[in-house]
């Protein structure tokens, strides 16, 4: 595949294929409607709408607007349920895909009224998008003079805007589609063909997340052939460096949420791009792309757990329908999708909620077809036992995509619980972004995984801060972790983690080599309920336990709790589980985790 092609290029293709029906037919729409696997998803749109439905559409007040760049709060002009961005655009999508659906001019009415408060919008980018520079006013540079800038979301309301337009037709009101017309090519288009922005040679979300919206927006609203060969041909090169940010293996580093949200949008753009070529630019022909997409089901254990290694989440909350669907039918050799009561997110996306419509039908049930895969490039093992245990185990450098600082951290799960915990994603605010205090938060630090502090040290950020000498096999991960400390006093520190899939048990041994006696402090992040006898550590959670067996004679037991708040904002409590000794010279500490 060749992301480079120049504007004359694309334009030869669609002149040659000619124009392309994308419109969807009534069959399908009834389809829709009759699809059993939708039904729970139908109800979840109509109770969507229903509590949106007669009430006024309030402004977008300037108090939450510059809220975020006061305080670093973003959570009140993303979410507040009332005045908030991201409910605007659930009351939107839910109204269209019952008007799409449906015809019924209640909900067109309510979906008219959605789209005109989106185009009064004074931009579609969130306030925390905005700062790009220094000073105060930073933030208002990028809106002076129509310089409107494209971020995730002004490009994914672009996207929503043109699709529906699109597929409404006639129904829309002319006066609206006029309006959305004009303000694609203002806000977007012309945005994008004048401006270099960061996500156009980003490696990671951002690159697809902005150049899939911003293609389809463009396949959808631009009828002459040459401007959309412009614009395709600006944005299909951040597809490239998007897949330049997965390992050898595939692996997103970014964690398996920003797996789901970059890669879903590059596949949601293949498709339409097939589509409105007939297949003359195919995006799926590149050999990269067959492993990113099977990065997904080695990321999830038994009872829906899931990775939460850098930003993301253990609970495998964002699996999306439409998306392992299609995969699975593109790829049923390789792919094997999570099991059906997965089917659980969509994301605040207008491409990926319309596309679980379009998208998702009966699929195998996977059951317990959990693996075991060392991948060796991502310098991440992750391996599941018959018995319900499973394990994910890390080396890398500090400074991945969405970086903690986690060299050589791990979880341990069993039966849908987390016994030995990743906290994953904290809640967005500017401080947690910003390089002088993203470190300090328990769940980005060090200090909030379990791996070892010494002396208190914790390690630091960069990418010179990683694992050296990382082997990574079926059995399990070895990796000399002390460079990430970057300590004079602290030449090695050999971290091997060694899993018995017959068993579901995990051995973990740490080779300390100091200079001068010091304090080793082994930390392991557990949520569950704690009891310590010497030489063993029960941790229960619901009616599982595991026990982590130590030398009581190396070790005493500390245990601290601490609160954090979560990604969705929410005060949540963890518990540090500390074995603390000190040592010098060459110094093992081994530990057997059983359940």
């Amino acid at each position: 595949m060749n992301y480079y092609m120049t504007k004359e290029e694309i334009l030869a293709i669609l002149n040659k294929v000619g124009k392309v029906d994308l419109s969807i037919p009534e069959s399908k729409k009834q389809a829709v409607i009759a699809n059993p696997l939708l039904q729970d998803y139908l109800k979840m749109i109509a109770d969507c709408a229903e509590q949106y439905r007669g009430t006024p559409i309030p402004v977008l007040p300037y108090s939450s607007f510059k809220l975020f760049h006061e305080t670093g709060d973003r959570e009140k002009a993303q979410s507040d349920p009332v005045t908030g961005y991201f409910p605007r655009r659930s009351r939107l999508h839910s109204f269209s895909k019952l008007a799409w659906l449906y015809g019924r001019e209640e909900d067109i009415s309510e979906m008219e009224d959605a789209l005109w408060a989106v185009c009064d919008e004074y931009t579609w980018s969130l306030p925390a998008h905005l700062k790009r520079g220094e000073g105060e006013n930073a933030f208002v540079d990028k809106l002076e003079n129509g310089d409107y800038m494209v971020d995730l979301f002004a490009a994914e309301t672009a996207d929503a805007l043109a699709e529906i337009s699109f597929h409404m037709g006639d129904k829309l009101a002319p006066i609206i589609r006029k309006r959305i017309a004009h303000l694609l090519e203002e806000r977007t288009f012309s945005q994008v063909l004048q401006n270099t922005f960061g996500w156009m040679s980003n490696k990671g979300n951002w690159a697809t997340v902005c150049a899939g919206s911003v293609g389809m927006a463009a396949i959808y609203a631009i009828e002459d052939n040459a401007h959309l060969a412009e614009v395709l041909a600006r944005i299909l090169p951040a597809c490239d460096t998007f897949l330049q940010g997965f390992s050898k293996d595939g692996a997103c580093l970014e964690g398996i949420g920003y797996w789901g949200y970059g890669f879903s949008f590059f596949t949601h753009l293949a498709d339409t791009l097939l589509q409105r070529t007939k297949g003359e630019i195919d995006l799926f022909d590149d050999p990269r792309v067959p492993k990113v997409a099977a990065f997904q089901q080695k990321c999830f254990f038994k009872g829906g757990r899931t990775v939460s290694f850098s930003d993301g989440s253990s609970h495998g909350k964002y699996v999306r329908n439409g998306l392992n669907c299609y995969l699975y039918r593109k790829y049923a050799d390789t792919i094997q999708p999570p099991t059906a009561e997965l089917y659980a997110y969509d994301g605040h996306s207008w491409s990926g909620s319309f596309r679980t419509l379009l998208w998702v039908e009966d699929v195998p049930d996977v059951g317990d077809a959990y693996g075991c895969y060392p991948l060796e490039d991502a310098q991440w093992y992750l391996c599941s036992a018959a018995n319900g245990v499973g394990i994910a185990a890390k080396g890398g450098h500090n400074a991945e995509p969405h970086n903690h600082n986690d060299v050589g951290s791990f979880q341990i799960f069993m039966n849908g619980e987390e016994f030995f915990s990743d906290l994953g994603s904290g809640e967005y605010t500017r401080q947690y972004f910003a390089a002088d205090t993203r470190y300090d938060h328990l769940v980005n630090g060090s200090h909030g995984h379990s791996v070892p502090l010494v002396d208190g040290c914790v390690q630091k950020a960069g990418e010179e801060y990683a694992a050296c000498n990382v082997t990574v096999d079926e059995t399990g991960i070895a990796m000399d972790i002390a460079p990430a400390y970057g300590l004079e006093f602290l030449p090695s520190l050999q971290r091997v983690v060694k899993f018995d899939r017959a068993a579901g048990t995990t051995t973990l041994t740490d080779t300390f080599e100091l200079v001068g006696e010091h304090e080793i402090r082994e930390r392991f992040m557990v949520f569950g309920e704690i009891t310590a006898e010497p030489g063993c550590i029960a941790v229960k959670m619901g009616e599982d336990v595991m026990t982590l067996s130590y030398d009581p004679a190396l070790f005493t037991v500390e245990v601290a709790e601490e609160v954090f708040s979560n990604h969705e904002a929410q005060p949540t409590t963890v518990k540090k589980l500390d074995l603390v000794t000190r040592a010098q010279g060459t110094f093992t500490a081994a530990f057997i985790v059983t359940p």
